[in-house]
């Protein structure tokens, strides 16, 4: 999460466009939900910063949502 701000934002194009993140997110961290929502960013054709803002958007709501479930699940 940390990375999308700091990798040069090209590469952000490059991954995403190519399908790379959402292959990643689905096949490492077995996160369905979230490959599906950057699957979508591909379609807005976004570039440029405007990719790294929602990019960073989704994946911080994603694990908003992620850790938010978890804490309410242990009480």
């Amino acid at each position: 999460m940390e990375k999308i701000n700091e990798v040069d934002v090209k590469s952000l194009e490059f991954h995403l466009y190519r399908g790379d993140f959402e292959k990643w997110i689905a096949e490492v961290l077995q996160d369905t939900d979230l490959a599906s929502e950057i699957k979508r960013l591909q379609k807005l054709s976004l570039t440029g910063n405007s990719l790294r803002d929602q990019l960073s958007f989704t994946v911080s709501r994603r694990f908003k949502r992620l850790t938010s479930q978890s804490a309410s699940s242990r009480f």
